[in-house]
């Protein structure tokens, strides 16, 4: 993924946090240092009963089939293909994102693309699998518009009107409907 879009992923996902934490005297401090580094922010943890987030990851799942199209016969202007796999060790459960996205054998396989928090012995840039019906998300970039990414829009739309143009003006793609 390119460093910009990827510190516009995070900046979302750090902002959104931040307004679900209600940690607002750090939020300027926190976007700041962000969008000024390529270093990832502080882990998130979305609430298990999130209804968003879970409707979210159901239609995921439910359109999958329109990411591996796409996937297999990107058109010109598509890249930057990801899935979210959800690893679970020892009770902890973390969802991360797979880059460098393939479909052979009936299963993706990409690299670890955010540094696993959880789960031990994954590493950043580790290749892994997981099969269609086990990812949290998908997303790719048509001519800068984000498809799929429905855990991107739930936390982009938990996000404040200033937070929300704050992430616009740094990302290199819009969230459309």
């Amino acid at each position: 993924m390119e460093g910009h879009r990827r510190r516009a992923l995070y900046l979302i996902i750090a902002i959104g946090a931040l307004a679900l934490a209600s940690i607002s005297a750090q939020a300027a401090d926190t976007r700041q240092e962000l969008e000024n580094s390529s270093i990832e922010p502080p882990y998130v943890e979305v609430p298990k009963d999130h209804i968003a987030m879970h409707r979210a990851v159901i239609e995921a799942r439910r359109t999958v089939g329109e990411f591996v199209a796409a996937l297999q016969h990107p058109a010109p202007g598509q890249q930057d293909f990801e899935v979210k796999k959800r690893f679970i060790q020892n009770g902890q459960v973390e969802h991360i994102w797979l880059s460098d996205v393939q479909f052979a054998g009936n299963r993706f396989q990409g690299r670890v693309d955010n540094q696993p928090r959880k789960i031990q012995g994954l590493k950043l840039g580790q290749l892994v699998s997981v099969k269609p019906n086990e990812i949290s998300d998908w997303l790719y970039i048509d001519h800068g518009k984000l498809v799929g990414g429905y855990t991107v829009r739930v936390q982009y739309n938990e996000l404040s009107p200033k937070e929300k143009q704050e992430f616009d003006r740094a990302a290199d793609f819009k969230i459309g409907k």
